[in-house]
């Protein structure tokens, strides 16, 4: 079955499930205005019990039957608000809402915009919410929530197993192991956005992922879960037991923000992630300005240390204690940037660009700014294609040499330009000696495109799989780990427990981007081509994004299916973007497409385009499985040295122990 971004939606719904759905909605209409009709009026509506309307809607969508009302509601609501000109208030009441307030949380929660906004949206993106597949309900259609059930135990044991295997050998069976976490090691919560503003969400943020990267910087504390990896815990109904085994902590600290006026306070405890014992809680009040805000956060780091016996060294407090910026417009804007930066799509990275500059133009000083600036511009032209490759490159270099003009030793700032130097230069020559340097002195990164994905394209497996069990075995919960250490594995030859790894994880990452990406391709290198097509459909149903890699692999199946006009579609499709000048490197999944076909001549035709165009996805040209075929042609031996990979000494690869798709 080929799959199209544009048509996909509710094919997963039999007809029978789409009468009964039209039917659910209909009724729902009927009483729109009623804020008294809730779940009880609908199961009475449709002849059945509460219990059975629940079940048949989990089983179906994977919603409760007050998340189906509700989402109803909202679409309606946006509707409403793109065709007439009225208040959000009249709108919350015909959709029925009895409160105005609570209708904007949940319509800014369920958009990422609040209804005020709506008019000055692009009238394409408010026409895809409304028509196309990007509702909870639908996101969920994939059954992403039946994963979890009963299941979830044996997963969290065979991913326990699986991390803590102490060699290659030893992972060809998983064995049940036990840990308990050291009693160092912690999860700071997102704190719950108490302002009564939903447009503040990015202040909670923001302070939440402050106070983590601060925990970060103290030696003593063994283990804090970054930012990226807690988001998931925002909209939760967990148990603190249950969150602290699956992060692998034995400390949660949670906590509320209030600001009123100019004040600003936050209530902070400390939780056994075991026991559920309050070990702690303070409040911190402070004025709504720059210098206030820092000294609550370093007050707040200083009394988590305490209460965890971590003593903090004065190196480390004389860092925590810097103060990015003097001026809280300009923080205000940073915090806006990273808000809208760790949504991750073209339309939140767009927004974010502005208010990174614009807290730039206020302090030039302000270190932090340049590197989410830089981090946009240099993601954005890789794989996902969003800008153009070399003005993204260009536009994150020249922050990046600012960032360090200001602060030398910035270590992120120095990963970032060598993950550049590797994608957009091919200079692997300066990256091989960062990449010796780096597994000499370890620290993990949450995006190991050095010491993990060049590793893999160098041919170094095993040096990768090492790096990923030390990142795992101090965070647990980033899927990127998983995903990496599966596709190593693979290149090994160990198949099986690539595959076990993949099936053990997928259950805990099945919304995260990067990780349905990789296991997509794998699961299409080793054959399982329905696994990575229930994979794909995740990826187009729940992001807006749609870049040549997605493009490349609809070809690939439609191909597979005998559906030779959609191949045809696809095929044009990447023809577009490349004849643009997008990124996302649409000639290489051409010359993919080809090789997969066996149409060599045409391979080579568009791997010349792609190196011609510099394309990023070339830094795959030694290890992509679907090339193994013509390593031995001069063609390709060409390619292979101008790349670069002889500079630093590796042969062409002789052997796949890949199969053969």
């Amino acid at each position: 079955m080929s799959i199209s971004k544009k048509t996909f939606g509710s094919s997963f719904q039999s007809a029978g499930d789409q009468d009964f759905i039209a039917k659910l909605e209909a009724h729902i209409q009927a009483s729109l205005n009623n804020n008294e009709f809730g779940v009880d009026s609908l199961a009475q509506a449709v002849g059945m019990s509460r219990s059975s309307l629940h079940r048949k809607l989990q089983k179906m969508l994977g919603v409760s039957t007050s998340q189906f009302i509700r989402e109803y509601r909202l679409k309606r609501a946006l509707e409403i608000l793109k065709q007439e000109h009225i208040t959000a208030s009249e709108t919350a009441y015909r959709v029925g809402f009895s409160s105005p307030t609570y209708f904007t949380t949940c319509f800014h929660k369920f958009y990422g915009f609040t209804p005020g906004e709506v008019k000055s949206r692009n009238s394409n993106e408010i026409e895809s919410l409304i028509h196309g597949a990007s509702s909870a309900t639908e996101k969920t259609n994939i059954k992403k929530i039946m994963f979890w059930g009963g299941l979830f135990a044996m997963v969290m044991i065979s991913v326990a197993a699986y991390l803590y295997s102490t060699t290659l050998e030893e992972n060809e069976s998983l064995t049940e192991i036990h840990s308990t976490p050291g009693e160092k090691s912690i999860a700071v919560m997102p704190l719950k956005n108490w302002t009564g503003n939903p447009d503040l969400e990015y202040v909670s943020d923001g302070m939440t992922d402050a106070v983590i990267s601060s925990l970060t910087k103290i030696s003593a504390i063994d283990k804090v879960i970054p930012f990226s990896s807690i988001l998931n815990y925002k909209e939760t109904d967990k148990t603190s037991k249950e969150i602290a085994t699956e992060l692998g902590v034995a400390k949660l600290l949670q906590g509320n923000l209030q600001i009123s006026g100019d004040q600003i306070k936050i209530n902070l405890q400390l939780i056994d992630g075991h026991s559920n014992d309050h070990l702690w809680s303070e409040e911190y009040v402070g004025d709504w300005k720059a210098d206030e805000i820092f000294k609550i956060q370093t007050e707040v780091v200083e009394g988590v240390a305490e209460k965890m016996n971590a003593t903090i060294s004065e190196n480390e407090m004389a860092d925590i204690h810097i103060i990015p910026t003097k001026s809280r417009e300009a923080y205000s804007y940073y915090l806006q940037a990273e808000f809208q930066r760790n949504k991750e799509n073209k339309l939140s990275y767009s927004n974010a660009i502005t208010l990174y500059k614009r807290a730039i133009d206020i302090d030039s000083n302000f270190v932090e700014a340049y590197v989410g600036l830089a981090h946009i511009w240099s993601f954005g032209g890789l794989v996902w294609g969003i800008y153009e490759e070399r003005l993204a490159w260009n536009n994150a270099k020249i922050l990046l040499q600012k960032a360090l003009t200001i602060n030398p030793d910035n270590k992120e700032v120095e990963e970032e330009l060598y993950t550049g130097y590797f994608y957009y230069d091919w200079n692997f020559e300066l990256v091989e000696k960062y990449y010796q340097a780096t597994l000499e002195n370890y620290v993990i990164d949450k995006t190991p495109a050095i010491t993990t994905d060049y590793a893999i394209k160098t041919g170094r497996y095993k040096e990768a799989i090492a790096v990923m069990d030390k990142s795992i075995a101090i965070n647990p919960s980033v899927g990127i780990f998983y995903s990496f250490k599966s596709g190593a594995l693979m290149f090994l030859g160990q198949e099986k427990e690539a595959i076990a790894l993949m099936e053990t994880s997928i259950p805990l990452y099945s919304d995260t981007l990067f990780y349905l990406r990789e296991s997509t391709k794998l699961y299409f290198y080793l054959g399982d081509y329905e696994k990575s097509k229930i994979q794909l459909r995740k990826i187009l149903t729940q992001f807006p994004d749609y870049p040549p890699i997605l493009m490349w692999l609809n070809a690939v199946y439609a191909q597979m299916d005998g559906d030779s006009k959609n191949v045809n579609k696809y095929l044009a499709e990447l023809r577009e973007e490349y004849n643009k000048g997008s990124s996302g490197s649409p000639a290489w999944f051409i010359a993919l497409y080809y090789s997969h076909t066996k149409d060599y001549e045409k391979a080579f035709e568009w791997l010349q385009k792609s190196y011609d165009r510099h394309e990023v996805e070339m830094t795959w040209l030694r290890e992509e499985p679907l090339l193994a075929a013509i390593r031995t042609d001069p063609r390709y031996k060409d390619l292979y040295e101008k790349v670069g990979f002889t500079k630093i000494g590796l042969p062409i690869k002789t052997t796949s122990k890949i199969p053969s798709p």
